[in-house]
């Protein structure tokens, strides 16, 4: 008797929300449909943004090197020449220096233009012209009208835009840039690759120099015959790291898939934002219309006590 009288009630409890629904049908659809007009408004007022990307494979030089120099890095102890050591991965330090803000500030940030990291507005594809916001730079008077941001600024906004992730099985290395423009996108991916291997060839030939001249000032000031064939194995290696340095342009990355101006817009997605909006708008116009039958209803024992 319990039983059914629980499935009795649920049934009216059904019931009941089906009539309040089919009651106020029209305030439903009024909000539901108000809703959906918003929703196609904003997305039509956002402002596309574009991708573009490249796929990088850590050069093969790398590995070679770190295998012919594990072998003298005891002479090295004694040289006080620093050797790579084996099994060292330049490509994962290539991919940590991309992300970090001294290779941004250094090397990236003086060959773009800083209005085009934090100003941006909205790209016009008519005459590929970039419009900025005002507020931040005026394009017209060439002016900060609150102060010209700082690189730790920009770097904010680059890292945003930036996607860097490296496939642990394969080594591949997917870089991608996020933009209002898809030229600007592509202009600033092309930078990185190009940076990245001048600014890590630069380090390790310096380096080798360095440590070159420390070498031959050693050989000077020594007659101990183990010592000098020490420096020397330690002098070839150095050579054939500066000879490394110095023979591809794809120091520590070769392209695989060199980074294009896309065409078509990464995001954002309006059709979802028009669906997932009209749906928002359905919930809340329920949740008002159960609002309302609460209230109405406990007006109504109010009264009848």
């Amino acid at each position: 008797m319990n039983i059914n009288d629980s499935t009795d009630n649920k049934e009216l409890d059904l019931t009941e929300i089906l009539i309040t629904i089919w009651d106020n049908k029209k305030l439903i659809a009024i909000v539901t449909s108000i809703a959906a007009v918003i929703s196609v408004i904003v997305a039509l007022m956002l402002p596309n943004i574009y991708v573009s990307k490249t796929l990088l494979t850590p050069t093969s030089q790398e590995d070679s090197l770190s295998s012919k120099l594990s072998g003298l890095s005891s002479f090295a102890g004694i040289a006080g020449v620093a050797i790579p050591k084996a099994g060292s991965n330049k490509s994962e330090e290539g991919v940590e220096r991309i992300k970090s803000f001294e290779f941004f500030s250094t090397y990236v940030l003086p060959k773009i233009e800083l209005e085009n990291i934090v100003a941006v507005k909205k790209w016009v594809p008519q005459d590929n012209t970039i419009v900025y916001d005002k507020k931040i730079y005026d394009q017209a008077t060439n002016k900060w009208p609150d102060g010209r941001p700082s690189a730790q600024d920009a770097y904010k906004s680059y890292a945003e835009s930036l996607t860097v992730i490296q496939d642990k099985k394969t080594s591949f290395v997917s870089v991608s840039i996020e933009h209002y423009s898809p030229y600007i996108a592509q202009k600033w991916v092309s930078i990185i690759i190009k940076e990245i291997n001048e600014s890590m060839r630069k380090l390790d030939s310096d380096q080798a120099e360095k440590s070159i001249a420390y070498l031959n000032e050693s050989a000077q000031t020594t007659n101990i015959q183990p010592i000098r064939e020490a420096i020397a194995k330690l002098l070839e290696s150095q050579m054939r790291t500066l000879m490394l340095t110095a023979s591809s342009e794809a120091y520590i990355f070769k392209v695989i898939d060199s980074p294009i101006v896309p065409e078509k817009k990464s995001k954002p997605s309006r059709s979802i934002i028009c669906i997932l909006g009209t749906i928002l708008g359905g919930l809340f116009s329920l949740m008002i219309v159960f609002i309302r039958q609460f209230f109405n209803q406990n007006s109504i024992k109010s009264y009848s006590n």
